[in-house]
C-alpha cells in the first residue's frame, strides 16, 4: 500500500482554486496558438490566407512542433510540476509523483481491450448526433449556425491539409502530434489532476461530468461540442473506474488513431468520399448498426466494470 504522500491532505487546494488552475492553463494553451498565427502571419497580412491548405501543407512542420510543444509545455509538463508539489517531491517523475497521478501500476491488457472497445463502439453514436446537429440544430439557429459549421468546416481543412502526406515518416508525425501528445497531455490533466481534485470535493460521478464537459469546451468546437462531452465522460468513466491513467490515455489515443487513420486513407488512397455522410440516418440499416453497437457497448462497460472490481479484490490496498 502507498503511504499517504500528499502534502494537501487536511488542507486540500479548493473547487475554487483546481478550476482557476485549470483556467489558467488553459488560457496560456489558447493564447500560445495566437501567437504561433502573428508568427506566421506576420504584421498586416490576412490570417485567413493561413487556413488555405496549400498554406497549411508549406507550414506542417512549424505547425507540428509548436502543436505538439504547445501540448507538452503548457498542459502536461504543468501537472507533473503540480503533482510534484502534492507528493512533496523534488522530482516530478517520482514513483510518488507518478501514482498521485495514477500512473503508479501497469495496467491489464484486458482492461486496456474493453475501454478501447468502448470507445470504437460509441463513435456510430457520436456520428448520429453530430449528424442530427447538422441537419436540423445547426440550420435552425441561422446565422450563428452558419457561423458553426463554416468554422467547423474550415477546421476539417486545415486537419485534412495536414493529415494527407504521402510516406509513413509524414504520418508518423502527424499520428504523434494529433493522436499520442493530445493523449497524453489531456489526460495527464483533464483525468489525473483535475478529475481527481474534483472528486475530493464532490462525488466521483459529478466530478467525471463537469471534468468532461470542461474537457469539450477546451477544444474550442460548438460543432462537436455534445459529441466531445460524451467521449469526455466515458474517458472520464474509463479513470474513475480502473484508477489507471495508462488505460484513459489507450483509450483517448485510439480513439484519435482511428481518426486520423480513416482520414489518412480517405484522403491519401483518392478514395470516392461520400457528399453528404450525416444522411446516412434515414437509413434503416444504419439504426440497426447504432442498435448493435450500443448493445456491445453496454456488454464491453460491463466486463471493463467487473474486470476493475475484480483487481480492486485482488489488490484492495493499492
Amino acid at each position: 500500500m502507498l503511504p499517504n504522500f500528499d502534502r494537501f491532505a487536511g488542507r486540500r487546494p479548493s473547487f475554487i482554486v483546481n478550476t482557476l488552475l485549470l483556467a489558467v492553463l488553459m488560457v496560456l494553451y489558447l493564447l500560445s496558438g495566437a501567437v504561433l498565427l502573428l508568427f506566421l502571419g506576420g504584421q498586416g497580412s490576412d490570417v485567413s490566407e493561413l487556413f488555405t491548405p496549400e498554406s497549411v501543407r508549406r507550414l506542417s512542420g512549424v505547425i507540428l512542433l509548436s502543436q505538439g510543444g504547445a501540448q507538452l509545455l503548457l498542459l502536461a509538463f504543468p501537472v507533473l510540476i503540480l503533482a510534484a508539489l502534492h507528493t512533496r517531491s523534488r522530482n516530478p517523475f517520482s514513483r510518488e509523483s507518478l501514482a498521485f497521478l495514477g500512473i503508479a501500476d501497469v495496467p491489464d491488457i484486458r482492461v486496456l481491450l474493453l475501454a478501447t472497445a468502448g470507445i470504437f463502439l460509441l463513435q456510430p453514436l457520436i456520428f448520429t448526433i453530430t449528424s442530427f446537429e447538422q441537419l436540423y440544430l445547426w440550420p435552425a439557429l441561422g446565422r450563428a449556425g452558419e457561423e458553426v459549421l463554416r468554422q467547423q468546416q474550415q477546421m476539417d481543412m486545415f486537419i485534412k491539409s495536414i493529415a494527407t502526406v504521402n510516406s509513413l515518416t509524414g504520418f508518423a508525425a502527424v499520428l504523434l502530434v494529433f493522436a499520442l501528445v493530445p493523449a497524453l497531455s489531456e489526460e495527464l490533466l483533464f483525468r489525473g489532476y483535475i478529475q481527481k481534485n474534483y472528486t475530493r470535493s464532490m462525488s466521483p460521478r459529478n466530478a467525471v461530468a463537469l471534468t468532461g464537459l470542461v474537457f469539450a469546451f477546451f477544444h474550442m468546437s460548438p460543432a462537436n461540442l455534445l459529441s466531445l462531452a460524451l467521449l469526455g465522460w466515458f474517458i472520464g468513466y474509463i479513470y474513475a473506474r480502473s484508477g489507471n491513467l495508462a488505460v484513459s490515455a489507450f483509450a483517448h489515443f485510439s480513439n484519435n488513431f482511428g481518426a486520423l487513420l480513416v482520414l489518412f486513407f480517405t484522403e491519401s488512397s483518392g478514395a470516392v468520399t461520400v457528399e453528404h455522410p450525416e444522411r446516412a440516418i434515414y437509413s434503416i440499416w444504419w439504426w440497426l448498426l447504432v442498435a448493435v453497437s450500443m448493445m456491445l457497448f453496454i456488454l464491453a462497460v460491463r466486463g471493463f466494470s467487473i474486470m476493475c472490481q475484480a483487481k480492486e479484490h485482488e489488490f484492495p490496498e493499492r
